[in-house]
Protein backbone atom coordinates (compact mmCIF):
# COMPACT_ATOMS: atom_id res chain seq x y z
CA UNK A 1 0.00 0.00 0.00
CA UNK A 2 2.74 2.54 0.84
CA UNK A 3 4.21 1.45 -2.29
CA UNK A 4 0.98 2.33 -4.12
CA UNK A 5 0.62 5.46 -2.52
CA UNK A 6 4.31 6.50 -3.14
CA UNK A 7 3.77 5.71 -7.33
CA UNK A 8 0.83 8.15 -7.02
CA UNK A 9 2.91 11.09 -5.27
CA UNK A 10 5.57 10.83 -8.11
CA UNK A 11 3.00 11.19 -11.01
CA UNK A 12 1.10 13.98 -8.70
CA UNK A 13 4.26 16.15 -8.55
CA UNK A 14 5.09 15.27 -12.20
CA UNK A 15 1.52 16.57 -13.32
CA UNK A 16 1.89 19.56 -10.99
CA UNK A 17 5.27 20.75 -12.52
CA UNK A 18 4.40 19.87 -16.13
CA UNK A 19 1.34 21.95 -15.66
CA UNK A 20 3.46 25.24 -14.53
CA UNK A 21 5.63 24.64 -17.37
CA UNK A 22 2.50 24.97 -19.46
CA UNK A 23 1.26 27.70 -17.66
CA UNK A 24 4.79 29.72 -18.15
CA UNK A 25 4.62 28.92 -21.78
CA UNK A 26 1.21 30.27 -22.32
CA UNK A 27 2.37 33.36 -20.57
CA UNK A 28 5.07 34.18 -22.48
CA UNK A 29 5.59 37.55 -23.05
CA UNK A 30 7.01 37.17 -26.14
CA UNK A 31 3.67 35.65 -27.42
CA UNK A 32 1.39 38.18 -26.27
CA UNK A 33 1.89 40.85 -29.07
CA UNK A 34 1.19 38.00 -32.09
CA UNK A 35 -2.00 38.04 -33.82
CA UNK A 36 -3.95 36.25 -36.11
CA UNK A 37 -6.13 37.29 -39.56
CA UNK A 38 -7.92 35.01 -41.67
CA UNK A 39 -11.25 34.87 -43.36
CA UNK A 40 -14.84 35.04 -41.43
CA UNK A 41 -16.72 31.76 -41.93
CA UNK A 42 -19.09 30.62 -40.12
CA UNK A 43 -19.33 26.76 -40.62
CA UNK A 44 -16.14 24.78 -40.74
CA UNK A 45 -12.78 26.79 -40.45
CA UNK A 46 -11.61 25.40 -43.62
CA UNK A 47 -14.86 26.22 -45.83
CA UNK A 48 -13.90 27.96 -49.14
CA UNK A 49 -15.72 31.12 -50.02
CA UNK A 50 -16.24 31.47 -53.83
CA UNK A 51 -17.59 34.64 -55.36
CA UNK A 52 -18.86 35.20 -58.93
CA UNK A 53 -19.70 38.67 -61.06
CA UNK A 54 -21.18 38.36 -64.08
CA UNK A 55 -20.80 40.93 -67.23
CA UNK A 56 -24.01 42.55 -66.27
CA UNK A 57 -22.91 42.92 -63.10
CA UNK A 58 -25.06 40.44 -61.07
CA UNK A 59 -22.69 39.35 -57.96
CA UNK A 60 -23.14 36.11 -56.21
CA UNK A 61 -21.22 33.76 -53.55
CA UNK A 62 -21.50 30.39 -51.91
CA UNK A 63 -19.77 28.61 -49.26
CA UNK A 64 -18.13 25.27 -51.07
CA UNK A 65 -20.58 23.65 -53.41
CA UNK A 66 -23.69 25.27 -51.78
CA UNK A 67 -26.69 27.01 -53.98
CA UNK A 68 -25.15 30.28 -54.87
CA UNK A 69 -26.81 33.35 -53.00
CA UNK A 70 -27.19 37.05 -55.46
CA UNK A 71 -26.49 39.66 -53.40
CA UNK A 72 -26.58 42.76 -56.48
CA UNK A 73 -26.45 43.41 -60.01
CA UNK A 74 -24.19 46.73 -59.40
CA UNK A 75 -20.87 44.80 -60.48
CA UNK A 76 -20.23 45.04 -56.60
CA UNK A 77 -19.30 41.68 -55.61
CA UNK A 78 -20.90 40.24 -52.02
CA UNK A 79 -18.83 41.09 -48.80
CA UNK A 80 -15.68 39.17 -48.31
CA UNK A 81 -14.97 39.19 -44.47
CA UNK A 82 -11.84 39.38 -42.60
CA UNK A 83 -11.23 38.64 -39.10
CA UNK A 84 -8.81 39.97 -37.01
CA UNK A 85 -7.91 37.38 -33.86
CA UNK A 86 -7.22 38.95 -30.50
CA UNK A 87 -7.70 38.66 -26.76
CA UNK A 88 -6.29 42.20 -26.19
CA UNK A 89 -6.70 46.15 -26.31
CA UNK A 90 -3.58 47.60 -26.81
CA UNK A 91 -1.92 51.58 -26.86
CA UNK A 92 -0.89 50.82 -30.77
CA UNK A 93 -3.11 49.97 -33.94
CA UNK A 94 -2.37 47.07 -35.59
CA UNK A 95 -2.17 47.01 -39.99
CA UNK A 96 -2.93 43.36 -41.66
CA UNK A 97 -2.67 42.49 -45.67
CA UNK A 98 -3.71 40.90 -47.92
CA UNK A 99 -3.10 39.82 -51.59
CA UNK A 100 -5.40 39.87 -54.56
CA UNK A 101 -3.89 38.06 -57.33
CA UNK A 102 -3.99 36.21 -60.47
CA UNK A 103 -5.08 32.40 -60.48
CA UNK A 104 -4.08 30.63 -63.70
CA UNK A 105 -3.63 31.90 -66.90
CA UNK A 106 -5.91 35.13 -65.33
CA UNK A 107 -4.78 38.60 -66.74
CA UNK A 108 -7.27 40.83 -64.90
CA UNK A 109 -5.19 44.15 -63.78
CA UNK A 110 -5.88 46.07 -60.95
CA UNK A 111 -7.15 49.36 -61.31
CA UNK A 112 -8.09 48.65 -65.12
CA UNK A 113 -10.42 45.50 -64.55
CA UNK A 114 -11.32 45.83 -61.14
CA UNK A 115 -10.91 47.68 -58.10
CA UNK A 116 -10.79 46.80 -54.17
CA UNK A 117 -13.38 48.66 -52.04
CA UNK A 118 -13.35 49.33 -48.25
CA UNK A 119 -16.33 48.75 -45.92
CA UNK A 120 -17.07 52.44 -46.45
CA UNK A 121 -17.14 51.80 -50.39
CA UNK A 122 -13.69 54.22 -50.79
CA UNK A 123 -11.56 52.63 -53.17
CA UNK A 124 -8.62 50.96 -51.47
CA UNK A 125 -4.81 51.16 -52.75
CA UNK A 126 -2.21 48.41 -53.39
CA UNK A 127 1.01 49.24 -51.59
CA UNK A 128 4.00 47.01 -52.93
CA UNK A 129 1.09 44.54 -54.49
CA UNK A 130 -0.73 44.65 -50.97
CA UNK A 131 -3.79 45.79 -49.22
CA UNK A 132 -4.13 47.29 -45.88
CA UNK A 133 -6.47 47.09 -43.24
CA UNK A 134 -5.98 48.87 -40.17
CA UNK A 135 -7.16 47.40 -36.12
CA UNK A 136 -7.78 50.10 -33.83
CA UNK A 137 -6.16 48.94 -30.39
CA UNK A 138 -5.49 45.84 -31.41
CA UNK A 139 -9.33 44.82 -31.22
CA UNK A 140 -10.55 41.87 -32.35
CA UNK A 141 -13.08 42.31 -35.29
CA UNK A 142 -14.12 41.49 -38.85
CA UNK A 143 -13.85 43.98 -41.34
CA UNK A 144 -15.60 43.81 -45.12
CA UNK A 145 -13.60 44.25 -48.43
CA UNK A 146 -15.52 43.90 -51.60
CA UNK A 147 -14.32 43.80 -55.35
CA UNK A 148 -15.84 46.06 -58.00
CA UNK A 149 -15.84 45.17 -61.75
CA UNK A 150 -15.01 47.53 -64.28
CA UNK A 151 -14.61 46.08 -67.86
CA UNK A 152 -15.83 43.17 -69.67
CA UNK A 153 -12.81 41.12 -69.13
CA UNK A 154 -13.08 37.57 -67.64
CA UNK A 155 -10.50 36.03 -65.60
CA UNK A 156 -9.98 34.90 -62.05
CA UNK A 157 -8.51 35.98 -58.72
CA UNK A 158 -7.72 34.79 -55.43
CA UNK A 159 -7.40 36.84 -52.33
CA UNK A 160 -4.85 35.45 -49.28
CA UNK A 161 -3.53 36.86 -46.40
CA UNK A 162 -0.78 35.17 -46.77
CA UNK A 163 1.78 36.40 -50.23
CA UNK A 164 0.67 33.97 -53.19
CA UNK A 165 4.49 34.97 -54.39
CA UNK A 166 5.77 33.15 -51.68
CA UNK A 167 3.91 29.67 -52.43
CA UNK A 168 1.72 27.30 -50.25
CA UNK A 169 2.97 27.88 -46.75
CA UNK A 170 5.02 25.73 -45.15
CA UNK A 171 4.00 23.79 -41.85
CA UNK A 172 7.06 21.88 -40.41
CA UNK A 173 8.16 23.70 -37.32
CA UNK A 174 11.03 25.44 -38.56
CA UNK A 175 9.59 27.40 -41.41
CA UNK A 176 6.55 27.83 -40.11
CA UNK A 177 7.02 31.34 -38.62
CA UNK A 178 8.15 32.66 -41.46
CA UNK A 179 5.70 31.26 -43.59
CA UNK A 180 2.73 32.46 -42.20
CA UNK A 181 3.86 36.15 -41.65
CA UNK A 182 1.56 38.56 -42.75
CA UNK A 183 2.85 41.64 -41.19
CA UNK A 184 6.22 42.63 -38.46
CA UNK A 185 6.16 45.64 -36.54
CA UNK A 186 8.65 46.46 -33.44
CA UNK A 187 5.13 46.24 -31.53
CA UNK A 188 3.64 43.33 -32.39
CA UNK A 189 3.74 39.70 -35.40
CA UNK A 190 0.75 39.36 -37.19
CA UNK A 191 0.42 35.94 -38.99
CA UNK A 192 -2.46 34.01 -41.30
CA UNK A 193 -4.01 31.06 -41.29
CA UNK A 194 -2.64 28.35 -43.57
CA UNK A 195 -5.70 26.84 -44.19
CA UNK A 196 -7.02 29.99 -45.96
CA UNK A 197 -4.38 29.82 -48.30
CA UNK A 198 -5.85 30.28 -52.26
CA UNK A 199 -9.39 29.52 -50.13
CA UNK A 200 -11.35 32.69 -51.71
CA UNK A 201 -11.83 32.78 -55.02
CA UNK A 202 -13.43 35.65 -57.46
CA UNK A 203 -14.41 34.83 -60.59
CA UNK A 204 -15.53 37.14 -63.34
CA UNK A 205 -17.83 35.49 -65.81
Amino acid sequence: MKKIIYIFAIITTMLYISSCKDDAWTSDPDLEHIYYVGFFKAGVFSDALNYEIATNGTARWRVNSTAWIVTGTDGVSSNIPFEFHSERVRSYDVTTFFWVSNSGTSGLVAGTDYVVLSESGATLDPTDGKYSLTWQQAKKGTQIVRIKRLTSATGTLKINTLDPANGTPKTTEDAYRESTLNNKSGEYEVRGLTHDFNKETITFN
